[in-house]
């Protein structure tokens, strides 16, 4: 994996630490990467239930402006992402021994992207 990919892993991975531990109900985090590089996060509950509000992270990657709390592209969306999703996934905190098992992560993340969901 390339070192910018691994460094904003890393970063989503810190978000989603933080997250956790602002809402202790959270198991992990929904994520959810749009066509301008913003990424909308969530917490999720061991029922696949989202716990807290959603957060998004403005990368900046459309115009380098990292000061904004919502990018151009989002703002002209008005908040409607079909059609501009690039990626979801869930995010777990911690080491990977710390991760729920295969069974009950694969329950969470199609219970909140739909039966399709795979890891």
């Amino acid at each position: 994996m390339e070192k910018s990919k691994l460094v904003r892993m890393e970063a989503l991975k810190n978000i989603c630490n933080r997250l956790v531990m602002k809402h202790p109900d959270a198991i992990g985090m929904a994520m959810i990467e749009l066509d301008c590089g913003c990424v909308n996060i969530c917490g999720v509950s061991i029922r696949g239930e989202p716990v807290g509000s959603i957060n998004t992270i403005v990368t900046g990657s459309e115009t380098g402006d990292t000061t904004s709390p919502i990018c151009s592209r989002c703002l002209a969306s008005k908040g409607r992402i079909s059609g501009r999703v690039v990626n979801q996934r869930m995010v777990w905190p911690g080491d990977v021994n710390e991760q729920p098992d295969r069974d009950l992560r694969l329950f969470i993340g199609r219970k909140v992207f739909g039966e399709d969901y795979l890891e």
